[in-house]
């Protein structure tokens, strides 16, 4: 018999998820989520990880509540961990409770990890904190649906208070009617009201209006759910108060093409910046296992790591010999960038050298420069240098190793590519770029006739490319203004979307 874990998914932001909720994520052997739980949190489950779309959307659902908690008795005898994975705060208008008490009734274990709630985090994105000194000194929750899918149960008589701030949720469709009760118990028509949709999230939307008008600004808006209302004197500090929307990507919505089902480390420094970011998986990482003996490692001087998963492969690789990191103190370790140079920090290495550039030429030239420095100048030296690299990774950086040091290529993964649904297409989003962080996204991307269409026909839309490299195999399908990052790294990537 398992556990079920009811872990609060936080308002739409996936970073805003708790430490603790992250980790049951990663672990569980179940995940049962709702529609208002960030998709792009389960690209941190395990890929063998059972998913299951349990969305409710207004007057929509996909199951009922009560077959929700059949399945969770259900997956629980099946599975040791299953995450019951729900948009916001458990408890708050989450019904997690009956959740709960369903499990227990049936001898299930259950274990809440609250999440952060959008009634408090919505409002602060939007520039509102729902407390202020001298402004407001309490704050309300109201849902904005009953059983029978009304208003009329809401004590709109004990809401007259100017100092205390109300925030409904789940109330869209029922701004008109939650303006109406205020007006008729005798709220100032004046009150100050925000309708925020899709809070926390690069499609956040804001309506700002008033008792007598926010219906009719809605309407023209256009907004959809999911939405919360903010009523009261503190929605004024937004004007002061407002950082979500002035990041600078904000608004900008990007393309990028990706190995391996985790999340884009590229996708991630784009939203810090406020930017929409569609992930397109184009390949996977899969280990080439492979023994190595003491002896053959005692004769290495040098390894090369150009990649965090070269790291994580040739580690698995190194621990499957039976062997640890005792059997690399003699050897210097070179690490391309400082995200490979973390990925050895994780297994207790340091990086001996991290060279400034990237780029096959300037990379080999300081190569040349750190072994003449370290090994001498003597060309009968034997310096052996080892390079844990994809099997069908680019052989220009070692075609300039030959000649400058006994070089061993080591195949300890291989990108396999996977086939990409063009779904993507059909959606109502228009992208400003796409961006493209090595020469075999590029190649698989463009491969497809429809694909390439189609980037084709979006004029409007830029094209980055992280490299020289990536900017040469876009040029061969015939992409002659792409935008090439002043920095080969996913930090350079941005600041040419910065530029923009």
């Amino acid at each position: 018999m398992g556990i079920v874990y009811l872990v609060g998914a936080g308002p739409g932001d996936p970073g805003l998820i708790t430490q603790k909720g992250m980790q049951l994520l990663k672990k569980a052997d179940c995940i049962i989520y709702d529609r208002l739980a960030s998709p792009e949190l389960l690209a941190y489950a395990r890929d063998d990880c059972e998913c299951i779309y349990v969305g409710k959307a207004d007057r929509h659902h996909t199951l009922p509540q009560e077959e929700i908690n059949a399945l969770l008795v259900k997956k629980a005898k099946e599975y040791d961990c299953v995450v019951r994975l729900k948009g916001g705060d458990v408890y708050v208008f989450g019904r997690g409770g009956e959740e709960g008490m369903f499990l227990r009734e049936h001898g299930i274990s259950f274990v809440v990890v609250p999440g952060v709630t959008s009634a408090i985090a919505g409002a602060a994105y939007a520039g509102i904190p729902v407390t202020h000194r001298g402004v407001a000194t309490s704050f309300r929750v109201i849902t904005a649906h009953n059983r029978q899918d009304k208003t009329t149960e809401i004590d709109f008589a004990s809401m007259l208070d100017p100092t205390e701030t109300l925030i409904f949720l789940m109330g869209l469709s029922k701004v008109a009617e939650i303006a109406e009760g205020l007006l008729t118990v005798g709220r100032n028509p004046m009150t100050a009201v925000a309708v925020i949709s899709h809070a926390t999230t690069p499609k956040q939307r804001i309506c700002i209006g008033n008792l007598t008008n926010i219906a009719d600004r809605v309407t023209e808006t256009r907004l959809t759910s999911p939405a919360m209302i903010v009523v009261g004197n503190v929605v004024a500090l937004r004007e002061e108060l407002n950082f979500y929307e002035e990041q600078p990507l904000w608004g900008k919505h990007y393309l990028v093409p990706k190995v391996g089902s985790e999340p884009s480390k590229l996708a991630e420094l784009l939203r810090v910046k406020g930017a929409y970011v569609k992930e397109l998986q184009l390949g996977r990482i899969e280990w080439i296992s492979s023994l190595y003996r003491r002896e053959e490692l005692a004769s290495v001087d040098l390894l090369l790591f150009t990649s965090r998963h070269g790291v994580t492969c040739f580690m698995k690789n190194l621990f499957a010999s039976k062997l640890d990191v005792r059997a690399l103190s003699h050897v210097k370790l070179i690490a391309i960038g400082e995200k490979t140079a973390r990925k050895l920090s994780e297994y207790g290495l340091c990086a001996d050298f991290v060279p400034e550039h990237y780029n096959s030429e300037n990379l080999a030239a300081e190569l040349k420069t750190y072994i003449n420095t370290n090994y001498g100048n003597d060309p009968f030296r034997n310096v052996t240098l080892w390079h844990p690299t994809a099997k069908n990774a680019d052989e220009s950086l070692a075609d300039a190793l030959v000649s400058m040091c006994s070089y061993g290529r080591m195949n300890v993964y291989e990108n396999v590519e996977v086939p990409l649904s063009d779904d993507w297409m059909d959606e109502d989003v228009s992208y400003d770029g796409i961006l493209f962080t090595c020469a075999s996204s590029a190649e698989r991307f463009l491969a497809s006739e429809t694909r390439k269409r189609w980037l084709f026909a979006k004029r409007q839309m830029k094209v980055y490319a992280i490299g020289p490299k990536c900017r040469k195999k876009l040029e061969a399908f015939g992409i002659l203004d792409a935008t090439e990052a002043s920095v080969s790294t996913y930090e350079g990537m941005v600041n040419a979307c910065t530029r923009m």
